[in-house]
């Protein structure tokens, strides 16, 4: 369609890319090709616009910018933008974080403040609401939750009420972190740690944004992420390593993108922006897929898919799932993966203070049946995962140690669940389910166990198996303080015998298709990585593990078995290799 906006792209002058640490991982990557692709459109009419990003308090910047639009950039690093008092509040609560959110959310609204608070998932945003519903009921039209995954037109409606002073507070997801202007707002709650210094300035960004006193409340759940951060509140209020990564090179994305910009202009081979040499391999593939086809005279190549642009979701990889209630209704959208995690057969979905049950799963219609249930529970996924090494892209030694970094293809079974109680989250019962494997290929780290620190552990008694599960756990956990992400974007493996190399190693990897450069990056600083992971073990007073330092909510073996003293034991082995 562009040659309709021939004048449009003739004339422009300037690209504004606004909050660009949002454009990170998978959508970051897919982001860097819609940037590309725009690039050689703009060349196709003769123009050459300049580009212009902001960013929040990230480590690099310049180096994101130019990953994202694949030209150099300049960072401009201080700002004079007016700025009312901002008063932080700290919380360790001994009680559920999620009830104390509740609670303060509900004071605060009846306090008259505007108030808004920020979770880290869907459930935990409608149960936060439906707790506060209960406790006020005359807040029942004054406050909502809004979460990705409700229709487009719900969302606005939120947004609007929101914004003309109809709701006096909301309980959000990351879905209204940026972008969307929802008014004056007094007080910032945000129930657990947000996943990054700068999600947590987004997030505290959004009150007091007309030069008034605002209040930002943290409180910790009990992780690791959270419960270290809360040791050290400083590590908010000084220099960011947080470095936002993506992979504008991934073949996974590239192959989704290349058939778009050859159906927008055909691709040569002096291409005004895609190095067609490095490329080759790619492009041959495509054309034997009949995505791409080569010119009569071999020296172009168009797409050859109509309209390949419908195919192309720049959220995610892979096609969404539509949930549908009994009236035949779609209340909802689920990608990917989490269809599996949160959309098994007995799951139970929440959906704006509702609960649904899962009845089916149809892979073939890419739908979910539900039925709307009250029922004092909620369902968390079990999984079992193996993986097999497909190449070793690069390795380098840390002491006795030796890290690799390389291809890895994963696989994941959904394999039970465990119903637990709203309240408290305390495990009601187990339930063992069949649902197809989910296997993928990406981009990972590994390392094996030497035998003189087996031996070691060992022969202090620690049991082998929980004490590289424990540091497999704990090298997750610390891997948002290193690099942009959460930790749901990062999986791990641990072995006792892994049979590619007969011997105990743990495997960190991206949780998406073909990698987007995350464990990449933890391979290049390595030492500091593996340094933190050693903090959250040793600060932490409790004596054999627990959810602030070893223990994950998300395991999939239910963090069976963990050994922190041997996780200790091991990780100071190998740092006090490298430092000697």
């Amino acid at each position: 369609y562009h040659p309709k906006w021939e004048e449009f792209f003739r004339n422009l002058r300037y690209v504004v890319i606004d909050e660009i640490h949002a454009y990170r991982g998978v959508f970051g990557s897919n982001v860097a090709q819609v940037l590309r692709r725009l690039r050689r459109i703009c060349r196709r009419w003769g123009s050459d616009p300049q580009f212009i990003a902001s960013s929040a308090t990230i480590a690099n910047p310049a180096d994101l910018a130019e990953s994202l639009v694949g030209l150099p950039f300049k960072a401009v690093t201080k700002s004079g933008a007016p700025q009312g008092g901002r008063h932080f509040l700290f919380i360790n609560p001994m009680e559920s974080a999620y009830m104390v959110a509740m609670r303060l959310f509900v004071e605060s609204l009846r306090a008259g403040l505007k108030t808004i608070v920020f979770t880290k998932a869907r459930k935990i945003t409608e149960l936060i609401y439906t707790w506060a519903v209960k406790r006020a009921p005359e807040l029942t039209d004054k406050i909502s939750p809004y979460r990705a995954g409700f229709l487009p037109k719900e969302r606005r409606e939120i947004e609007r009420r929101l914004f003309e002073g109809e709701l006096s507070g909301v309980v959000s997801t990351s879905a209204l972190e940026l972008g969307v202007d929802i008014g004056g707002l007094d007080c910032c709650i945000l129930a657990g740690y947000p996943g990054s210094i700068s999600s947590t300035w987004q997030r505290a960004g959004r009150v007091g944004r007309h030069g008034e006193e605002s209040l930002i409340i943290m409180i910790a759940i009990q992780d690791a992420l959270d419960q270290y951060l809360i040791r050290h509140p400083e590590t908010f209020f000084g220099k960011s390593h947080e470095a936002a990564i993506i992979d504008p090179e991934s073949p996974v994305i590239l192959r989704k993108h290349l058939p778009c910009a050859a159906a927008e202009v055909y691709l040569r081979e002096d291409d005004s922006v895609y190095d067609m040499v490095r490329l080759r391999p790619l492009i041959d593939e495509l054309i034997r897929e009949k995505a791409l086809r080569l010119g009569k005279k071999g020296d172009v190549w168009y797409s050859g898919i109509w309209m390949p642009h419908k195919g192309v979701s720049i959220r995610g990889i892979g096609e969404s799932f539509r949930i549908i209630d009994k009236d035949g209704n779609v209340i909802g959208e689920l990608n990917g993966l989490r269809v599996f995690r949160d959309a098994f057969p007995g799951a139970i979905y929440l959906h704006r203070g509702r609960q649904y049950q899962v009845g089916q799963l149809s892979m073939e219609e890419r739908k979910v049946f539900v039925r709307e249930v009250d029922v004092p529970y909620y369902t968390q996924a079990l999984s079992a995962e193996e993986t097999e090494i497909l190449d070793e892209k690069q390795k380098k030694d840390l002491g006795n140690l030796t890290i690799h970094l390389g291809g890895l293809r994963i696989s994941q079974r959904v394999v039970g669940y465990e119903k637990r109680r709203l309240y408290d989250r305390a495990r009601l019962s187990r339930h063992s389910i069949e649902m197809p494997d989910y296997i993928f290929d990406t981009e990972g780290i590994w390392f094996r166990i030497p035998d003189n620190i087996k031996e070691a552990v060992e022969g202090e008694g620690f049991d082998l198996g929980g004490s590289i599960h424990a540091l497999e756990h704990a090298a997750i956990a610390c891997m948002p303080l290193i690099a942009l992400c959460e930790k749901m974007d990062i999986g791990g493996l641990s072995y006792t015998n892994y049979p590619q190399f007969r011997s105990p190693g743990i495997f960190i990897y991206d949780g998406y298709e073909g990698g987007v450069g995350l464990t990449r990056h933890a391979f290049n600083v390595a030492q500091t990585w593996l340094a933190l992971s050693m903090k959250f073990i040793d600060e932490c007073p409790c004596e054999s593990g627990c959810p602030s330092c070893v223990q994950d909510p998300q395991c999939g073996s239910g963090n069976q078995p963990l050994d922190k003293g041997g996780a200790r034991l091991m990780i100071s082995l190998i740092l006090s290799e490298e430092s000697e």
